[in-house]
């Protein structure tokens, strides 16, 4: 999507700072600055942002896939940042290029040579058509062994009903290998519990390999075989928050690619989160390896 940020309240702004963003892409730029291999499965449009937004995903070295234009509108949206880096979002966004990614654009070659397949609830939400799309890359990437990660990313606006958003998470749920809520973004709307401790043991009891909550300065809880482990947040303060959450994702699944140990992961993912919101902008503040390396594993 488009991002257009301004700093202090949306409806007092004059002056707005062009940017890419988008849950997804930002995930993807993110490992692929650590070093991962990306690909990225969505539309371009083809209006005047379209043209930019490509640039800038090959920049970055990852693919895009489909690699073809669509009829539609690039996604676009508002954000606005407070002085303790907090968001505030509007969103304008039916009927863009990436709402009409269909699973006929889904390859099984694709997904079968993939290590990690990610999606989020977003892609869920935005369409029909998209959620079908994410619902075949999944059940190939089962079926082939492939790790699949998922982050729910609740909106609202999106979904207009949390019971919307309950039924499509309890159908891809039986084919998620990594889960990645917020707490307590996402987890306030899925199960409302006190503790992040809680929402890990209630996603591992359903099954799930690892359960990963991004808990923002009390950083993050892993649920692995039954064992719960905090791994501090490191002591920033932030500018930016925006794409933090897919910061840690990128990092996070960066580290399982390279085979890191879990725990390391989470520390590749919160130092990743972490050196993004020291700047403004969410796919193009994400670190460089350099910079996440020589801190991950020192906090």
């Amino acid at each position: 999507m488009l991002e257009l940020s301004c700093e202090g309240d949306l409806k007092m702004a004059r002056m707005f700072n062009r940017n890419f963003g988008g849950d997804a892409l930002n995930t993807a730029v993110a490992a692929s600055r650590l070093g991962s291999s990306a690909t990225f499965l969505t539309r371009i449009g083809n209006d005047s942002f379209a043209l930019a937004l490509q640039e800038l995903i090959l920049k970055e070295n990852i693919q895009i896939v489909p690699h073809r234009q669509t009829k539609g509108n690039t996604g676009l949206y508002f954000v606005a940042v407070d002085t303790d880096g907090q968001r505030e979002f509007v969103y304008y966004r039916n009927n863009s290029a990436a709402s009409q990614l269909s699973p006929d654009d889904v390859s099984p070659e694709l997904i079968k040579n993939a290590k990690i397949v990610y999606a989020s609830g977003i892609t869920l939400a935005i369409s029909e058509s998209a959620r079908k799309a994410v619902l075949k890359a999944f059940k190939i990437a089962k079926e082939a062994g492939v790790i699949t990660a998922f982050d729910p990313n609740y909106r609202e606006i999106l979904w207009q009903r949390e019971e919307k958003m309950v039924d499509a998470l309890n159908e891809i749920l039986p084919m998620v290998d990594v889960f990645m809520p917020s707490f307590p973004e996402d987890t306030d709307m899925l199960i409302n519990f006190n503790r992040p401790e809680q929402v890990v043991d209630y996603f591992l009891f359903k099954d799930i390999k690892v359960v990963v909550v991004k808990a923002g300065a009390q950083g993050c809880y892993l649920g692995y075989k039954k064992e719960i482990q905090h791994i501090p947040a490191m002591p920033i303060k932030a500018i930016d928050t925006t794409g933090a959450g897919d910061a840690f994702n990128g990092g996070f699944l960066h580290g399982l690619v390279t085979e890191e140990s879990l725990i390391n992961c989470a520390k590749l993912g919160i130092t990743t989160a972490s050196l993004k919101s020291l700047n403004r902008g969410s796919a193009t503040a994400m670190p460089a390896r350099e910079a996440v390396y020589s801190r991950a594993f020192s906090h």
